[in-house]
């Protein structure tokens, strides 16, 4: 998951450390556990949430929504 969100961030000429905010959803309460040690192990700049909640597909545990801000001097993103 996170390299799909790595892969999509890089695309808009952002990474990791452009996330201001991640929510990251659990279908069951049994891996919050698991998942804050792997946030805190491998993400700790990242500021994240974690919340039990529906996961879209079926066979998914987590999801992860993260909103990412550039700098508005990029050339791929002018100001409006």
């Amino acid at each position: 998951m996170i390299e799909n969100i790595t892969a999509l961030l890089n695309e808009a000429g952002a990474d990791l450390n452009d996330v201001m905010q991640a929510i990251v959803y659990l279908r069951d309460t049994a891996d919050f556990t698991r998942i804050r040690q792997y946030m805190e192990a491998n993400h700790p700049d990242m500021p994240y949430l974690i919340v039990r909640a529906p996961v879209r597909r079926p066979g998914w545990l987590v999801e992860i929504e993260c909103i990412a801000v550039v700098a508005a001097d990029e050339p791929e993103y002018p100001a409006l």
